[in-house]
């Protein structure tokens, strides 16, 4: 039966029980240990959701909408379980006339005045508070009032919010790909990672920023500061592959020796929207005469002690990556 046949059915109802027009409806809705297992998890889930959200977006992780997505599809599960789901022992209404309540299910209809409608169940219907202030005032409230406005209103603010926070990121970061929140996350792509969609397309005329990383995700080379991860067309992966002139030698108590050389490096240069590779080129490391030969105070070491010597290896300077990374940031798209 249709909302409209079955709200003539209620109002005929109450007409001839002879309590008056008929004012609202209050949909019934499913209860029990399901609905409430899901509302207490809607409640706790918040918590934790609200927490890892944070952290994640502290980070600067590009999954932090995740934990928002996923709390906000088990509170519109819940939702749906609660008001579109099926009903065990069948849906009810519950029509509010002027002078008492239409109680309809399955096709039957039972009637009471106010003085009789205390002997109905008011807790599995849409609203309930208005419906238990219209018995205890044996008087309709209206169709409008502000409890159900403003019920309305948080579920329509909440559920725009969680669209707009967490679906919205997540679909365009599913359909178009990701979108570096920080230049430090370009450095994934150098550790087995994937590109970012949603980064500056290699293509167009000149300039094409670049930015480099080593293989452990350390920052070697950017052209600015701040620069803005957006912007980015092009990531460089610095592998060492050999070691040049020796720089120093310093000893440390405990026995522990280091020993540092110029390093030798390849750099792979990718496309940061797609992972293509465009290019690859050699440098080395500060010289002799480039890098301060004076022993670092102190070194870290391991806890157990067990290693007592190590080799470090100087990374080339800023200027030794733009003269190198001059042909694909100043040159056309390879």
């Amino acid at each position: 039966m249709g909302p409209r046949q079955r709200r003539r059915k209620l109002a005929e109802a109450a007409q001839s029980a002879g309590l008056g027009a008929l004012v609202r409806i209050h949909r019934g809705h499913r209860a029990g240990i399901v609905v409430s297992v899901l509302v207490f998890l809607v409640v706790v889930g918040s918590v934790p959701a609200g927490i890892v959200t944070t952290i994640l977006r502290y980070e600067d992780s590009t999954t932090w909408p995740w934990p928002l997505l996923l709390w906000s599809a088990l509170a519109g599960i819940t939702f749906l379980v609660v008001h579109v789901g099926p009903v065990f022992d069948g849906r009810h209404w519950i029509g509010v006339a002027h002078g008492g309540l239409v109680r309809w299910q399955r096709g039957a209809v039972r009637t009471a005045t106010w003085a009789e409608a205390g002997n109905l169940r008011t807790d599995s219907v849409c609203c309930a508070g208005d419906l238990r202030t219209s018995i205890r005032r044996g008087a309709p409230v209206g169709a409008w009032t502000g409890r159900r406005i403003a019920g309305l209103t948080v579920t329509v603010l909440a559920t725009a919010v969680a669209t707009w926070f967490a679906a919205v990121p997540i679909g365009a970061h599913i359909l178009l790909g990701e979108r570096p929140r920080t230049v430090e996350q370009l450095a994934r792509m150098c550790q087995g990672g994937h590109s970012f969609g949603r980064t500056a397309a290699y293509e167009g005329p000149a300039p094409h920023p670049a930015v480099v990383f080593t293989t452990n995700g350390f920052d070697s080379y950017r052209p600015v500061p701040d620069t803005d991860a957006a912007t980015v067309q092009l990531v460089g992966c610095a592998v060492l592959i050999g070691q040049g002139k020796a720089i120093d030698s310093c000893d440390y108590e405990g026995g522990y020796h280091r020993e540092t050389y110029q390093g030798r490096y390849l750099v792979e240069v990718y496309e940061a929207q797609t992972a293509r590779h465009v290019g690859s080129f050699r440098l080395d490391g500060k010289g002799p005469e480039q890098a301060s030969a004076a022993c670092s105070p102190s070194i870290l070491v391991p806890e157990s002690g067990s290693i007592q010597s190590d080799r470090s290896y100087t990374e080339p300077d800023d200027d030794s990556y733009r003269a190198h990374l001059a042909p694909f940031v100043a040159g056309p798209p390879r």
